[in-house]
């Protein structure tokens, strides 16, 4: 087995992201979900008023009401984002068994375990599929993929779509976020059922390589240009159930408003210091996600 054959073997399973028991007390239905605004990557910063205790290390219900759950035959196996009202940016990798009549995209939600939110949750069936045909699942080298969905999301205050960025553009050495339902911790033994809410440093690549060189992969291990990096925090990272995610990033004159830098994709173990994680670099395949999606102009 290869270096990276095993290092698939590795990140992905640590990666491919179960219920925790958190419990949250909802109260009475309000008007919140209405007043639709079709502005991309818009977030909810203050949460959008629902009375629920929130610790740190989880959004406030419709935060960032572009992060998406994908189920499969009724079980959560990764997070997407909305980046049309009828398509879904995800990781090629999580889509390997999986076959569209199966995946059931949720929008709008923050407990997943709860079988009815204050702000109502949608959901809408998967028609197609479109995944990378460079997609190496051993370095995770173009590592996404495109779900096309039965119907529009109608956008509304707590459901609506990521910005992406222009292709080639390089994102500063910065803080980012990523939100998704996967284990907290390594050691977890299950996944989150609310809505995490991770902040992440940026890391140059040159860096991030000589780092992971120094972890099991080996001095000779290289990253393809496909990625990029974030994290290595100790007790901060993205884990087991976050594959798919949104890794995304404040725009600059209007810290509400946030573009897609990257998708989660793999990494060694969760939350290790001096060892970040690893991401697909959005920014290189902004072509390929817009010639896909005109082919389907319906949506």
């Amino acid at each position: 087995m290869s270096r990276f054959s095993h290092l698939g073997a590795i990140f992905l399973g640590c990666l491919l992201y179960g219920v925790a028991g958190q419990h949250w007390i909802i109260p009475p239905l309000s008007d919140l979900q209405s007043g639709a605004n079709e502005l991309c990557g818009l977030s909810n910063p203050d949460g959008l008023g629902i009375d629920v205790k929130v610790t740190d290390g989880y959004s406030r219900p419709g935060e960032y009401p572009w992060v998406v759950a994908l189920f499969s035959k009724g079980q959560f196996f990764a997070g997407g984002s909305l980046i049309k009202p009828g398509v879904v940016l995800t990781a090629s990798h999580l889509l390997e068994s999986k076959v569209a009549e199966d995946i059931m995209i949720r929008a709008g939600a923050w407990n997943i375990a709860a079988r009815a939110e204050q702000l109502p949750h949608e959901e809408r069936q998967v028609t197609s599929i479109v995944r990378h045909e460079n997609f190496t699942f051993a370095t995770g080298g173009n590592n996404i993929a495109l779900l096309f969905l039965s119907l529009p999301f109608e956008l509304k205050t707590h459901i609506r779509t990521m910005c992406l960025p222009r292709q080639g553009k390089s994102f500063d050495q910065g803080r980012c976020f990523v939100a998704g339902w996967g284990k907290v911790s390594y050691q977890d033994s299950q996944l989150s059922n609310v809505q995490k809410k991770i902040q992440l440093p940026l890391v140059n690549r040159e860096v991030c390589q000589d780092q992971l060189r120094k972890t099991p992969l080996g001095p000779d291990s290289v990253l393809p240009d496909s990625l990029l990096c974030a994290g290595g925090e100790r007790n901060k990272d993205t884990c087991r159930g976050d594959g798919g995610s949104p890794l995304f990033c404040p725009m600059e004159g209007d810290p509400e408003r946030y573009e897609q830098a990257g998708i989660v994709n793999w990494g060694i173990k969760c939350g290790t210091e001096n060892i970040p994680a690893i991401y697909t670099n959005v920014a290189l395949f902004r072509d390929w996600i817009d010639q896909h999606v005109a082919n389907k102009p319906q949506f």
